[in-house]
């Protein structure tokens, strides 16, 4: 039985007399389709690419001749392999059938991925949870999100409005921390300097730095980098909103809060320079299509 022959049917390119032939061969001898086997195998893994590389037919001839030369070594097989004129067209067949199934199994292992850039994008994930993804944020899960948990993972600010669902608890990676609900919505921003929780409704827990905190509606908590202990407060403004309503609203809300959230969406940083005006509250609403 030819190289050739065997190489043709691996990668679906036997004719069905060709493919009768191999398969009553296989058939025929239980060291026949250890032999199939073990030739099948050095193909595959002496050609499989990584997602986007460029086949090199001759490279892949040379480490299949090199394998199948150790592994006859230790096994004898019923067959010799030779190499002919036909090989490469087969072989480039085979390297392009490679590149898909290694380019999806890439995919289906690394999951869904979302990134934003100068503005914010509104998510449906596949349990029906609605995500609000701010700006220059990333969000990510795997491929078995939903199955048995629903976990994915935060760089930078997000609204969650998490679908209900005792059985499936909703897990979110961000920095160090993690964040874990049933069923309800918040808001987490995550930086170099600190991560914060921001409950609407529901209740949701924080567990970091070897504790584990739990929030009710209106709570807001806040990691400071290097400080092992969160910060648990009272949501005492809407201006974690201001992405999703394009509204800066304040009620009684000192100014520094206010000047951070403005230089937090339009990307500038504002300074205070009389501390008097940093003892300033406001009520009022600020549109953020103003300049």
């Amino acid at each position: 039985m030819m190289d050739d022959l065997l190489i043709k049917y691996i990668v679906g390119e036997a004719s069905a007399a060709e493919r009768n032939e191999v398969e009553n061969w296989i058939a025929a001898d239980p060291s026949n389709r250890q032999a199939y086997e073990r030739l099948h195998t050095l193909w595959q893994y002496s050609k499989t690419p990584q997602p986007g590389a460029t086949p090199d037919v001759d490279a892949a001839w040379t480490r299949f001749a090199s394998r199948n030369a150790e592994d006859t070594a230790a096994h004898t097989a019923p067959m010799t392999l030779h190499k002919n004129n036909s090989w490469k067209r087969m072989a480039a067949a085979a390297a392009v059938l490679l590149i898909v199934i290694s380019g999806a199994f890439w995919y289906f292992n690394n999951g869904t991925e979302f990134r934003t850039k100068s503005l914010a994008e509104v998510l449906t994930l596949p349990d029906h949870s609605t995500i609000t993804l701010n700006k220059n944020s990333r969000l990510s899960y795997a491929r078995n999100f939903n199955r048995k948990d629903r976990v994915v993972t935060l760089e930078g600010e997000a609204f969650f409005d998490v679908a209900k669902n005792p059985q499936k608890p909703f897990t979110i990676h961000v920095q160090d921390i993690d964040v874990r609900v049933v069923g309800t919505s918040f808001n987490i921003r995550s930086s170099k300097e600190l991560t914060e929780v921001a409950v609407e409704t529901g209740i949701v827990k924080v567990m970091g730095k070897g504790q584990t905190y739990t929030l009710k509606a209106n709570d807001r908590l806040v990691f400071k980098k290097g400080v092992a202990q969160a910060e648990v407060s009272r949501i005492s403004n809407q201006l974690y909103q201001y992405y999703r309503t394009n509204m800066f609203v304040c009620n009684r809300t000192p100014l520094p809060e206010l000047v951070q959230g403005l230089s937090d969406a339009y990307g500038v940083p504002i300074d205070i320079q009389n501390p008097l005006l940093e003892q300033q509250h406001l009520t009022s609403k600020y549109p953020r299509t103003d300049s």
